[in-house]
């Protein structure tokens, strides 16, 4: 019985290593991804936006306080 019993888990253990993965695609999460990797590109987008007004207001103030000299 015993015997039976780690012969069953050896099996166990190298039929679950010899699966391959799926593609992400092709499960259940895939909306939840691909909302994920949209989310993502916007605030990749809101950060540019940001970065580029920062560095128009810097500009901006920079010329503004030469100007009143």
């Amino acid at each position: 019985m015993r015997e039976t019993l780690i012969s069953l888990c050896c099996f166990v253990l190298l039929a679950a290593c010899g699966e391959q993965k799926k593609d992400v695609k092709d499960t259940v999460f895939a909306p939840q991804i691909k909302a994920l990797e949209k989310a993502r590109s916007v605030e990749n987008t809101l950060k540019q936006g940001e970065e580029k007004n920062r560095e128009a207001l810097e500009s901006s103030e920079k010329s503004g306080t030469t100007e009143q000299r």
